[in-house]
């Protein structure tokens, strides 16, 4: 039996063109989505732990490392995204996007005089 090809986390960002730091996000936020009830099941493949090395470093086999590509190109870059409140917070502290939840909550805060 062939052994399989296993990446670590710093092969894994090479080959999906990422950083360390957006690889723990997507982990993250699939977490925080999954305790908040919003999602049952988990959508992002579960690394292997490397048990017995220190530290029991995360490993992804080559059909997760598709799976994970499969999922970035999924993604839909910028505040329209499904985790643009993740990708662009400052968006939500701009005068544009306040006046568009107004509108949508039928607010209005027009002080202009129509005397």
């Amino acid at each position: 039996m062939a052994k399989k090809k296993m990446y670590n986390v710093n092969e894994l960002c090479e080959a999906l063109e990422i950083s360390y730091f957006t690889l723990t996000n997507w982990y993250k936020w699939e977490n925080k989505r999954l305790k908040s009830g919003e999602i049952t099941e988990r959508y992002l493949p579960e690394p292997y732990r490397m048990k017995g090395q220190r530290g029991n470093p995360r490993a992804w086999d080559t059909k997760m490392l598709k799976a994970l590509k499969k999922y970035k190109n999924s993604i839909v870059i910028g505040r329209n995204g499904i985790f643009g409140e993740y990708t662009n917070p400052v968006h939500k502290q701009t005068r544009k996007y306040k006046k568009q939840q107004e509108a949508l909550n039928g607010e209005s805060n027009d002080t202009t005089r129509n005397d």
